[in-house]
């Protein structure tokens, strides 16, 4: 144990085996395919931790400062940015062929799955890719669009670009792609091409299997179909004879309806887009009350709990947003609490603030002070989650006696030592290191996270996030919860990295001042399994905390106290609530 209470973790310079190509390789990987985005932050944990074997102390700067590789990170980030701001096309990231051409017809980038389709030779161009496309004048045509602009200012590569459909006899066969122009952050123009159609759902096999009653094998057949096989290649990859899948098509044919085969796959593709209507349909949170600020700003305001409940402000974290279990709201009913949940700017539809991330907690107290004016709410329970835990210390010092107590659950705590990053389950290091360490690596890392998050890798993230918290990953098993925690990613991620990058600057760093701001009664609730802020950990904060501080561990759960245990959460709240307003005299 240190001096910190925190426990040291291995850093000790990995074998040296993930080569900076590959670190490269992966950065545009993830660009292109969102479900890599684990064996990328696998290639820049291993180029972190080299860096991080002298480092002693905070005040060290770590050998983060390569040019070439924060090049790359540039221009990837670029790529999302360009990404993000367009429907998805396709619908889902599948697994197939995907390449990235620059204006000369370079091939930038492509996957393991393009270079046997194509058979690809080392440092390819287009001159490889050519003979598969069987309309090549189309292909041709986008690439001169993006060309370079030619000192004539004859073919300037400005303006949108049409995306177009290509048909090509690839080694698996005949299949269609899409190409589309996209724009990285300098402004250069490339080339993707991938799939017409990406990963298909276990909700269009539900959906299809109950409208037209398809058995296995022939949803297998449609997702083939919608990815624009033709009916040998099925019957390459399924191991069949092609007579076989020809009865399979006809079959979908006639169960369908479809007059051709060109109309059943029209009527896939509007049958996918309606199933990620309806799950997006399904995630749609409640809108936030909106309370007017001085200089034309609104705070957005959720709120829980039952009417005329006891005011509590409930500071969100940085992935868990404002949702709530069923079980959690009925914890809320039988404790007669109403939390009034302030969402910071830039999460969720909280409009964002430009501010340097070092004032952001300082900022916030004096809203939280506005809004219980404005509300009429003279005193209030503090109560902060996660990483909202420094946002509850920031307007506890703002507040002062109107601030009946602090309760932080699975709270972070000022970082004074290397020992307590190390001590963080791998990737919550790994972001740690970035955003005290790489701060320009920073917004790549997280994009590429969001992207992941947008194609519906949320259980991938989260079984990274738990890796070393088993009873966490079994409380995400639950489906409440998991919903739950889903809301809470994509309330994040709404707007983009930026709420994310301001938090990640703040909670990698010294915040004592603000906890010593204020002498305000605290609990710590906290799990003794956290893989984020360790038990050790949080004990030495309790510690220099001093009287004022209570500790609680909870032996059956790491991070996900409130979910666990809602009950004794609020059972604490109402202590404190109860405790100070039984304190103040009479008249």
């Amino acid at each position: 144990m240190n001096a910190d209470g925190s426990t040291q973790a291995d850093t000790s310079t990995p074998p040296a085996g993930t080569s900076r190509a590959g670190l490269i390789h992966s950065i545009y990987r993830i660009a292109l395919e969102p479900q890599s985005y684990d064996v990328f932050m696998d290639h820049w944990n291993d180029h972190v931790s080299r860096a991080l074997a002298e480092l002693k102390n905070l005040q060290d700067q770590a050998a983060f400062d390569d040019p070439a590789i924060l090049s790359h990170f540039e221009t990837a980030f670029g790529i999302l940015v360009e990404l993000g701001r367009r429907p998805h096309t396709p619908l889902r990231d599948g697994h197939g062929p995907r390449l990235l051409l620059d204006g000369t017809g370079q091939v930038v980038w492509c996957n393991a799955a393009a270079v046997a389709a194509f058979a690809l030779p080392p440092q390819p161009d287009i001159t490889a890719i050519m003979p598969a496309v069987q309309n090549p004048t189309a292909l041709e045509r986008m690439l001169i669009a993006i060309a370079p602009a030619r000192a004539d200012a004859s073919h300037p590569a400005t303006g949108e670009v049409e995306a177009c459909l290509l048909r090509l006899a690839t080694t698996a066969g005949e299949s269609f792609m899409l190409a589309r122009a996209i724009r990285e952050r300098g402004g250069q123009q490339l080339l993707l091409i991938e799939p017409l159609m990406g990963e298909w759902t276990p909700e269009m096999d539900r959906l299809l299997g109950n409208a037209f009653g398809l058995t296995a094998a022939e949803t297998a057949i449609a997702a083939g179909l919608a990815e624009g096989h033709n009916a040998t290649a099925l019957a390459e990859r399924r191991g069949v004879s092609v007579l076989t899948v020809r009865a399979q098509i006809r079959a979908l044919l006639a169960k369908t309806g479809a007059a051709s085969q060109t109309e059943l796959v029209r009527l896939l593709i509007s049958a996918a887009r309606a199933v990620e209507r309806s799950e997006q349909g399904a995630e749609r949170p409640q809108a936030p009350q909106i309370l007017p600020l001085p200089g034309r700003r609104e705070l957005h305001i959720n709120t829980m709990g039952p009417r005329g409940g006891v005011p509590v402000v409930f500071f969100h974290g940085m992935l868990d947003g404002c949702s709530a279990t069923p079980r959690i709201e009925a914890a809320l009913e039988r404790a007669g609490l109403r939390l009034l949940a302030p969402i910071r700017p830039g999460f969720g539809s909280a409009p964002a603030r430009r501010l340097h991330p070092a004032d952001a907690a300082t900022s916030f107290a004096g809203d939280i002070c506005q809004m219980l004016d404005r509300l009429g709410i003279e005193r209030a329970v503090l109560l902060g989650h996660m990483a909202g835990t420094l946002y509850a210390f920031a307007a506890a010092a703002r507040l002062r006696e109107r601030a009946l107590g602090i309760v932080n659950v699975a709270g972070t705590v000022p970082i004074v030592s290397v020992a307590q990053l190390a001590s963080m389950s791998r990737r919550q290091r790994l972001v740690a290191y970035t955003a005290r360490f790489a701060p320009a690596a920073l917004p790549f890392v997280l994009r590429a996270g969001i992207r992941q998050l947008d194609f519906d890798g949320e259980h991938s993230f989260m079984s990274a996030l738990y890796e070393n918290s088993p009873r966490d990953l079994e409380l995400c098993a639950d489906t409440d919860v998991f919903r739950s925690i889903r809301r809470g990613y994509r309330f994040t991620v709404e707007q983009g990295h930026h709420a994310f990058e301001t938090d990640g600057y703040l909670v990698v760093r010294d915040w004592s001042t603000l906890a010593e701001a204020s002498q305000v009664p605290v609990s710590l609730l906290h799990g003794r399994h956290d893989p984020v802020v360790s038990a050790d950990s949080v004990s030495a904060f309790a510690l220099r905390l001093g009287k004022r501080a209570r500790l609680r561990l909870f032996d059956d759960c790491g991070q996900l106290v409130l979910y666990r245990h809602p009950e004794r959460v609020f059972e604490t709240v109402r202590e404190h609530a109860s405790a100070a307003l039984h304190s103040v005299p009479a008249g």
